[in-house]
């Protein structure tokens, strides 16, 4: 770009440049050059990093032909950080023989319901936000990795646009072990400054997979629910030939099964087997 500009009988010329390379994986080169009448030309080469959208940074050198040639060029460097509990922000610039600085900050939020609370990242002015509950298990990511749910299962996304459908889901490609989440996939619409409650339906123990035979070799019906006799949750559904995947197994667990006026019971092992075969589980009459 060039310009003139003219003021108190003075006349100027500016010329302006500016270049950008997009790179893959989110990177980018970025040169500019700019000139202000008779002062000297200020060239300015910048490196932005986002291939981590958790880690993005940027760092920048810039100065005239003769702060180059002095070794007296500024240098000026940014890093944030992203985590569930907030973000950190990180700026830094040094111009040798002339300043150096240092700054560093970190945004975040704080809600508390009846249902738990959670630090989380920065919630911007009067927008709604959405609590998840993974019912006390901590590790569950939600909101594109952005939030994690704590010690307490409790996570807050942020910033949810308010009369519009907010939409949370979860990251079952990397659930901590044994964990197993069935709604993954949230959506609700809130209200300006509202706090929203999704409560997920997540369970954590072994993981079996299984197929359900009776004494007299048969199979359950189809759709038989499999229950937890101890807590009275359900873990599992009997699909076709008896084929089960049952979720959410505490130690020494007994399985029951009800259908018409039959009671089984089973006892499952103290083992995951969800990258093996199918093993079978024998179910007993209950007495």
């Amino acid at each position: 770009a060039m310009s003139r500009v003219s003021w108190n009988n003075n006349e100027e010329n500016q010329y302006y440049l500016s270049l950008s390379l997009p790179l893959e994986n989110n990177r980018n080169i970025m040169y500019s050059l700019q000139r202000y009448g008779d002062d000297a030309t200020t060239q300015t080469a910048t490196w932005y990093d986002g291939s981590d959208r958790n880690n993005p940074w940027n760092m920048s050198v810039s100065g005239t032909d003769k702060e180059f040639g002095d070794g007296e060029a500024a240098m000026r460097g940014y890093y944030q950080h992203y985590s569930p509990y907030g973000r950190l922000n990180v700026n830094g610039s040094v111009k040798p023989s002339s300043y150096r600085s240092f700054s560093a900050g970190w945004n975040g939020s704080f809600t508390a319901t009846r249902y738990g609370a959670a630090l989380h990242d920065y919630n911007t002015g009067n927008s709604s936000r959405v609590m998840v509950d993974a019912d006390g298990i901590a590790g569950v990511e939600v909101n594109n990795n952005r939030s994690m749910t704590n010690m307490f299962g409790i996570s807050v996304v942020p910033s949810v646009g308010n009369y519009t459908t907010a939409t949370v889901m979860v990251n079952n490609n990397n659930l901590p072990d044994g964990v197993d989440v069935t709604n993954s996939v949230i959506r609700t619409t809130l209200t300006e400054g509202a706090i929203g409650y999704m409560p997920l339906s997540a369970t954590k123990g072994y993981q079996i997979i299984g197929v359900i035979r009776l004494e007299d070799g048969r199979y359950p019906p189809l759709g038989v629910t499999v229950t937890d006799k101890a807590t009275g949750r359900d873990i599992g559904l009997v699909a076709d030939d008896g084929f089960v995947y049952l979720s959410g197994i505490q130690e020494n667990s007994i399985l029951t099964l009800k259908w018409n006026d039959n009671v089984c019971d089973m006892t499952p092992p103290n083992h995951s087997n969800i990258n093996g075969q199918a093993i079978i589980l024998p179910c007993k009459p209950a007495h």
